[in-house]
């Protein structure tokens, strides 16, 4: 039982990690010339940040999928959940902006 939450938080910790790490990836392939705080700035003036968002947690099926077929179902649980979490974060951005 102890191993499955430690594997959960395992697969939420990468369910996170993979989204901000796209998000960089985005900043820095896009838009390096901008700092942080100015591409930001940018996407939320263009209305774009959410949309850019949700891009951001689309490689999470990669991560989900992997531990599916390395037959990880906790990491993969913790995954999900860690998907569920960031689309509502993408919603609330959403309707914020």
């Amino acid at each position: 039982m102890l191993v499955n939450r430690k594997q959960r938080i395992l697969g939420a910790a990468i369910g996170f990690a993979v989204p901000v790490a796209a998000f960089f990836i985005s900043h820095v392939q896009y838009s390096s010339a901008f700092t942080l705080s100015q591409y930001l700035q940018f996407l939320v003036s263009h209305s774009v940040l959410s949309k850019v968002l949700s891009l951001c947690v689309a490689p999470n099926l990669v991560a989900f999928f992997v531990a599916i077929a390395f037959n990880r179902d906790s990491i993969a649980h913790g995954v999900l959940l860690a998907t569920i979490a960031l689309a509502m974060v993408v919603a609330g951005v959403y309707v914020m902006i």
